[in-house]
């Protein structure tokens, strides 16, 4: 892990401290409804320039006794906190529900959908998933947002919190709320072909891509066997091992695709280059099934048995 600078700490500090407390005043639910608990109001910094303003009109008031500067300034402080009232009945009462798990590919942006209810209107809000600070302004309710989050890794998440804020009606006060969905999403392997396949053999023309058995040569990734390896080419150029695949071998049996047992970066591989196979299988209409080293997902074919044999990649 690199080293992380003093200001860096501290905010990981500052918001491990903030999950400990959401997590026991919210904790995730499917349906939640903003309620006085769960908002948090303060000024903006035009606010505290306003209360500024209001604190210098009272000490000119006061000092050069004249009942017009006080009269304005008491003005503006009624103004001021009733923005408070008004900024938090733009958000109370307010529900927010995740119907569906969002999917995506690994390296791409997984997108929920976040559907917002209520009986009265609310105008002006802001949106957007923890830590991700692009937020999505929201003109109307009810309507259901798309908001995004970047994901590098496969696997199953749980969905971030969402934080939910406006500065209505006059920017003076920021109401906002973090809301916990009971609601995940998943992140596939990105589908990968066989880029990867043999840069060596294109570069050594002494030596064919192809054997004479059938067998194809690949690059020597961490985690595969060394049983396939080529010792003669690895004595000959120890710096890029080189292993066998056969044509009829863990990728290639007939409508069925294996993922064999490995680990590291040759099991990543693997998993990219059989959720390409399934996406194929699948546009083409063929029957197909998933070989995992402790599972096997019996041939079908539809949308529902691609998710399926998806999440099981994810998982792998």
């Amino acid at each position: 892990m690199p080293d992380l600078t003093i200001k860096q700490r501290l905010y990981r500090y500052y918001w491990r401290f903030i999950e400990r407390y959401l997590q026991k005043r919210q904790p995730a639910a499917a349906h939640v409804t903003l309620v006085q608990k769960l908002i948090f109001i303060l000024p903006t910094r035009y606010g505290w320039w306003f209360l500024f303003l209001i604190c210098l009109l009272y000490l000119l008031g006061t000092n050069y006794q004249n009942n017009l500067i006080l009269l304005l300034s008491y003005l503006l402080l009624s103004l001021f906190l009733l923005s408070i009232v008004l900024s938090y009945q733009n958000l109370s009462g307010l529900t927010l529900h995740c119907p569906t798990a969002a999917e995506s590919f690994a390296g791409g942006k997984v997108q929920p959908a976040i559907s917002l209810n209520s009986d009265k209107p609310h105008y002006m809000l802001q949106l957007n998933l923890l830590p991700q600070r692009e937020e999505v302004l929201l003109a109307e309710l009810p309507a259901a947002v798309t908001l995004s989050l970047n994901v590098s890794k496969r696997g199953r998440y749980v969905l971030p919190r969402i934080r939910v804020s406006s500065q209505y009606p006059l920017g003076l006060w920021r109401a906002w709320s973090y809301v916990a969905l009971q609601q995940h999403f998943w992140v596939y392997p990105a589908a990968d072909g066989d880029s990867a396949a043999l840069q060596h053999a294109t570069e050594d023309k002494s030596e064919p891509a192809k054997n004479e058995s059938g067998d194809n040569l690949a690059a020597y990734r961490s985690g595969e066997s060394v049983r396939h390896l080529i010792w003669k080419r690895l004595a000959r150029d120890p710096t890029n091992p080189v292993v066998r695949q056969q044509q009829n071998s863990m990728y290639s049996e007939p409508d069925w695709v294996v993922v064999p047992a490995l680990s590291g970066e040759a099991l990543e591989h693997a998993l990219r280059r059989a959720c390409l196979q399934l996406l194929k299988l699948e546009q083409s209409g063929s029957r197909y099934g998933l070989k995992l080293p402790a599972l096997t997902v019996p041939q079908a074919q539809g949308p529902l048995h691609l998710q399926r044999c998806l999440q099981e990649l994810a998982l792998c």
